[in-house]
């Protein structure tokens, strides 16, 4: 990963969590056309996407229940 990249990144941690959101739909409506091939994910991978899903579900569903 670039210099550039690597400081996108940084800068994508720093935003608000709605922010992240619309952040990351933009470059996924922008990139789709895009010839890509992540090459294998290993189970480690796969778990730990898992994980921080559930965890941002999990969170969600929380933040959206009436208390």
């Amino acid at each position: 990963m670039g210099k550039h990249a690597f400081e996108l990144l940084e800068a994508f941690e720093t935003l608000p969590a709605g922010d992240k959101q619309a952040f990351a739909v933009e470059v996924l409506r922008r990139t789709r056309a895009m010839p890509f091939d992540s090459g294998p994910i290993s189970d480690e991978e796969i778990g730990e996407a898992g994980r921080s899903l559930f965890a941002f579900l999990d969170q969600e569903e929380n933040a959206s229940t009436p208390r």
